[in-house]
């Protein structure tokens, strides 16, 4: 909407009372020039700055860029947002994360987009994530094991390797089951050793490797 003296004709009138305002005129000022109560005058402003307001806020929102909405979503509702895209969207929206990943500084932002590479469940999206597995932030690294645990690649397989001995232990925990999938005999032996020796290790990570074993040793290598 055009809001200016140029658009007057189109107008309602608590946005002419708020041009009048904006060029300075106090509120009795522009009672007497409006010949308006002084109490309607301050209604209409209140009007017209709370439909300004929200006509800006819908054009920055139209203006945002998939992703930046995407990053706003609730787990569920990103979920609902890539499963409405159409084959030529979705390509273009991976490509989009792809590229957002690559740049990306804020650390939660970072971790929804590793996250949505997991759920879109791309190879091509490989080589990024592996690159992660060595960030500083345990969290992204995290995040990273999770999304590849859900790619499920056996490219991914010497990175499940390394992740097994990562300070974090959820971390250790998707590698060990990752590998329930993606194993093979060397597998099999390092999960046998770190089952053996590691007395000090949580639990639920110990049942992830016995777990592993259990499904390599009945699968053929």
């Amino acid at each position: 909407m055009n809001i200016s003296w140029d658009n007057i004709e189109n107008l309602e009138d608590h946005f002419i009372t708020y041009l009048l305002y904006k060029e300075s005129k106090t509120v009795s000022q522009i009672s007497k020039i409006r010949n308006i109560e002084v109490q309607e005058i301050n209604e209409q402003l209140i009007k017209a700055k709370i439909e300004i307001k929200s006509l800006m806020k819908s054009k920055i929102e139209s203006s945002k860029d998939i992703l930046d909405k995407f990053l706003e979503l609730g787990k569920d509702e990103r979920i609902d947002l890539m499963n409405s895209l159409n084959d030529e969207k979705l390509l273009d929206f991976k490509r989009k994360i792809y590229k957002r990943i690559m740049t990306e500084k804020n650390a939660e932002d970072l971790m929804i987009l590793i996250w949505a590479t997991g759920e879109l469940n791309d190879e091509r999206f490989l080589k990024i994530l592996h690159q992660f597995t060595n960030h500083r932030h345990s969290d992204v690294r995290r995040i990273t094991y999770s999304a590849l645990r859900k790619i499920s690649s056996v490219d991914s397989r010497e990175i499940f390797h390394k992740g097994l001995y990562d300070s974090n232990a959820q971390t250790r925990q998707y590698c060990a089951k990752a590998l329930a999938n993606v194993g093979n005999e060397e597998s099999l032996c390092i999960l046998q050793k770190l089952k053996d020796k590691n007395n000090f290790e949580k639990n639920y990570v110990i049942r992830a490797y016995e777990d592993t074993i259990n499904q390599l040793e009945k699968t053929p290598q």
